[in-house]
């Protein structure tokens, strides 16, 4: 195997592999860093009790290739870019005799071609992958310090005659680009195509002999400073389409008519210029089969426009996510928010309600769909994110603040103020920068919400602004108080049933009794525990539950000022 870009150390190339997330009983058989290839290819892995040979030796070749392919998928693109100039995987092959030939043999782990490879490396993994097909990601142009550029005639040699592409990602400067996809005439059944240039210049027009003229292309992502014209028959059997284009909106409603099996669109931080008359909404695009549409950007504009004019299959899911730095208001878009409103009805109103971080970052999100929709699933999602904001409401630019400071008048424009059932508060207040009674503030304004998830020291932040804001009723038909766990991640949350009171309990009576025990330490895989319990007129029964134990966050007067959040923020202890 040749040495492309300066060959190899072997015994630390080996080594890498300890990095892969391979599991434990295959790092256990890489070789040491002072071994050498010849020691390594002689003898196969043994155990190290016995000195029997490993249980390795016994795993079928079906599921070492597996296990190979899934360490040479690329990168994420978010992630730092490889600086090695041979496969990230090639350590695999110096293992043992029989990860080599395994290794060897499997075609279609060859066939992954990454941005990294020099021209040597990209002629290997061509050949050894005879006949599987070829997933490549290219970079053209000069070379770039943190990647390697192939220059335009390489990448031409690689793909001009290959006819087993199966997907392809060319990146770099548009007239590179589009001289190597001049050359791509051959037959090939590449499914998936995309195109990320730069550059300013006219409209990209793609050659109609693309491909032989008939690949069965279902994907594509273009992304570049105009639009990316394509022959009417690549565009007719997409199924994806995701657009990093800054296009016109009639340019982008003519490719979306030339799709007829759409099922999912992304438009990604559009910047062109769309007026109302540039395509008036009279009739909608009949899209029968686009089940997610998706709108990434800066203003509510793209996606309130672009639902005026797709018609949409019912149960279809539509997302809106605005990235905002700071803003005085939300009065500019407020038409954009009205033209979403009757979608949201239609979807029995945005129902979730969360919110994580503070006024420098965070997330705030809203949903449709009942207690079991999450937000992935939801027939209509909104989202807006915003990093780097001002910290302080009084201290600003241009009259701008953070638009966390916003979010009261968001939900009234949203009709979440109305609908909202489940509140999750998942970020730490005393982290978010905000004064204590904004958190009032906020639930004020979600007047209907039944069940609410809080990060535990929220509860301190509700009570210390308690004086300061008078305790307004603010949650009357609160049922249910959750507490999450704060070691979960973001993205999964474990959280803790506090208090559950029956529907018809909503004003604090003389017969309040609380029995709280703190415990020593914390549990985190605790059942969930009641810690309020309010007698009720309608039984007969108005013994005490049992004594119970929460952790010791939870101080007298942080339980107390949850009660009274429960009882609907009535709040004021009666004698």
């Amino acid at each position: 195997m040749p040495s492309c870009g300066g060959g190899h150390d072997f015994p630390k190339a080996t080594w890498t592999l300890r990095s892969m997330g391979l599991p434990g009983w295959i790092r256990d058989q890489l070789p040491k860093p002072d071994s050498t290839e010849d020691e390594v290819q002689a003898s196969p892995p043994v155990s190290a009790s016995s000195g029997a040979p490993h249980p390795i030796q016994g795993v079928p070749v079906e599921i070492l290739q597996k296990i190979f392919t899934s360490c040479a998928e690329p990168r994420p693109p978010n992630h730092a870019p490889s600086l090695k100039v041979e496969p990230e995987w090639i350590a695999i092959t110096y293992v043992c005799r029989y990860w080599r030939a395994v290794a060897l043999n499997h075609h279609s782990l060859w066939g992954i071609i990454t941005p990294n490879l020099s021209s040597a490396w990209l002629k290997v993994l061509m050949t050894r992958s005879e006949p599987a097909p070829v997933d490549a990601e290219l970079r053209v142009g000069s070379t770039t310090v943190k990647r390697i550029c192939l220059c335009v005639d390489e990448v031409i040699a690689v793909l001009s005659d290959c006819t087993r592409l199966r997907s392809l990602r060319l990146v770099g400067p548009r007239r590179n680009v589009c001289a190597v996809l001049d050359t791509l005439r051959s037959a090939t059944p590449i499914h998936s195509l995309s195109l990320s240039l730069w550059e300013p210049g006219p409209p990209i027009v793609l050659p109609e002999e693309l491909f032989g003229g008939q690949a069965p292309i279902r994907r594509i992502h273009f992304s570049a400073n105009r639009c990316v014209k394509a022959p009417r028959w690549l565009l007719h059997g997409v199924t994806h389409f995701t657009s990093g284009e800054q296009i016109l909106l009639s340019d982008l409603l003519g490719a979306l008519r030339q799709m007829p099996t759409l099922t999912h669109f992304t438009l990604h931080h559009c910047r062109a210029h769309w007026e109302e008359s540039d395509a008036p909404p009279g009739s909608p695009i009949q899209m029968p089969h686009l089940r997610n549409l998706v709108v990434h950007a800066d203003t509510p504009r793209f996606f309130a426009m672009l639902s005026q004019r797709l018609a949409l299959p019912q149960g279809s899911k539509r997302r809106l996510e605005l990235r905002t730095l700071a803003i005085s208001g939300w009065d500019p878009w407020a038409h954009w928010f009205a033209v979403l409103l009757p979608m949201i009805e239609a979807a029995n109103g945005l129902q979730h309600v969360y919110l994580t971080g503070g006024t420098k970052e965070g997330i705030f999100r809203t949903w449709t769909g009942d207690a079991a929709t999450i937000y992935e699933d939801a027939e209509f999602c909104f989202e807006t994110f915003w990093y780097g904001s001002p910290i302080s409401k009084d201290v600003h630019v241009s009259n701008v603040t953070s638009p966390i400071f916003h979010i009261n008048s968001l939900c009234d424009l949203l009709g979440a103020t109305k609908w909202g059932r489940k509140l999750v508060l998942e970020g730490d207040p005393t982290r978010s920068e905000l004064p204590a009674s904004w958190w009032w503030g906020l639930l004020e304004k979600l007047p209907a919400v039944e069940e609410l998830e809080l990060h535990p020291n929220a509860v301190k932040a509700l009570c210390s602004a308690w004086d300061v804001v008078g305790a307004p009723a603010v949650l009357p038909v609160l049922r249910r108080v959750q507490f999450m766990q704060t070691e979960a991640s973001v993205s999964s949350v474990a959280a803790t049933t506090i208090a559950e009171l029956p529907t018809y309990v909503t004003t604090v009576r003389k017969g309040l009794i609380s029995r709280i025990v703190p415990s020593k330490a914390t549990k985190p895989d605790s059942p969930a525990r009641t810690i309020a319990w309010v007698p009720s007129s309608h039984g007969s029964c108005d013994a005490l539950p049992s004594v119970v134990q929460i952790p010791a966050i939870y101080a007298e007067p942080t339980s107390g000022g949850l009660i009274r959040l429960l009882q609907g923020g009535t709040g004021q202890s009666q004698a």
